[in-house]
């Protein structure tokens, strides 16, 4: 008899662990479908152009975009205004950094569709990083609103880019908006890079 009850028992085991099983797989789903909605909903895309000096109190730039997320390729326009009146300047080991208030306007238009938009105002400062060798590279990096229209309209909310500039005039950057944790890591591991060669850009000043 009790090897009957015990017998019961682990068929009562066996049955209930697999009708959990579905359930287990339906909140793996429900994962990944939040993560792919995540990814459905978020952009990240590098800059590539050219553009009048950053050295200027106003600037322009405009290129390419090659992007992941709800955009794939397209072009921008950016104007970055700084007042370098209110700058302020260290000297370090590997040279000279200057950083001063900025804000940019960036506009980037989808491939697809020019009625897939992007238009954003970005704050933070634009740097320039003379090196010892007096090689200068400049870059802006901030935070600010973006307003998405057409299949971009998700995107509406808050934007982080980065634009670095060499002494050519050539211009590279990136942008991450909306959501999508490895948009954003993507974004950030590029930010800290162009950072990094602009003299810690983005680190206090």
């Amino acid at each position: 008899m009790e090897g009957h009850s015990m017998r019961r028992l682990m068929i009562l085991i066996a049955a209930a662990a697999v009708l959990a099983l579905p359930a287990v797989a339906s909140a793996n789903d429900g994962h990944s479908s939040h993560h792919n909605k995540g990814h459905r909903h978020g952009l990240f895309t590098k800059l590539t152009g050219t553009g009048t000096s950053f050295a200027g109190t106003s600037a322009t730039a405009t290129g390419t975009v090659a992007g992941k997320g709800l955009l794939a390729s397209g072009t921008f326009t950016a104007t970055l205004s700084t007042t370098w009146s209110q700058a302020t300047t260290k000297t370090r080991d590997h040279g000279t950094l200057s950083c001063a208030p900025a804000t940019l306007a960036l506009t980037i238009t989808d491939s697809a569709s020019v009625a897939n938009t992007t238009t954003g105002t970005i704050t933070g400062k634009t740097c320039a990083f003379t090196k010892t060798d007096g090689t200068v590279v400049r870059g802006f990096f901030g935070n600010g609103t973006v307003t998405g229209a057409g299949t971009l309209a998700a995107l509406t909310g808050t934007e982080r880019a980065f634009l670095s500039q060499k002494a050519d005039g050539t211009v590279k950057g990136a942008v991450f908006a909306g959501v999508g944790v490895v948009l954003h890591r993507e974004f950030t591991a590029r930010e800290n890079t162009a950072s990094n060669q602009t003299g810690h850009c983005t680190g206090k000043h």
